[in-house]
């Protein structure tokens, strides 16, 4: 069964409490939709820092999240040298800290996980295809470094629209951009 991959950069989900920190009087406001509706890029960016290593131009994603989440890649992990943990989103159980930079503020927050890859499917195809919640599977990838990916998990939800997300680390390594497929392959 073939999927559509989208790749996903690094950025950061915001609670409502920490953006009227970073953004005071403030609103969120849609720069680009993104393909997981109600998601959207905000027009927000901060600047992420860990002692003397800081990357500018981090997106904010609205809308508002019960906590504060930054998603980033392993290599960006080892610019900021933290350790931060490959789990599901929303899981900040040992979420690295980062400090978080706006131009009207800063604050610091355990809040870095790498997401796991995974497929983005609704509650009806999951059942017409046979998948579960968290359920792992595996794909292959047709491009010049192809190859199968391993450990992929199935994210269902409501509003979800039939996708691969990976993040640049994965997207690279296997020479792939946000118009390649995939191929979910059976147990």
């Amino acid at each position: 069964m073939k999927v559509n991959i989208g790749v996903s950069a690094r950025h950061i989900h915001l609670n409502e409490e920490d953006f009227n920190i970073l953004f005071p009087g403030e609103k969120q406001e849609v720069y680009k939709e993104l393909s997981q509706y109600p998601n959207f890029a905000s027009t927000h960016e901060v600047t992420l820092k860990n002692n003397d290593r800081e990357i500018k131009n981090v997106r904010v994603i609205g809308p508002f999240r019960n906590e504060t989440q930054v998603e980033l890649s392993k290599t960006d992990c080892y610019f900021f040298r933290i350790n931060a943990p490959l789990c599901n989103s929303s899981d900040l159980t040992n979420a690295a800290e980062i400090e978080i930079i706006s131009p009207n503020a800063s604050i610091k927050r355990k809040c870095v996980i790498i997401q796991n890859r995974h497929i983005h499917i609704s509650p009806e195809e999951a059942l017409e295809y046979g998948f579960k919640n968290d359920q792992i599977v595996s794909v292959r990838i047709k491009s010049i470094k192809g190859g199968i990916m391993d450990n992929v998990h199935i994210k269902v939800g409501s509003n979800f629209k039939f996708e691969l997300q990976l993040d640049t680390d994965d997207a690279n390594a296997f020479m792939i951009d946000q118009d390649s497929e995939a191929e979910i392959l059976d147990d």
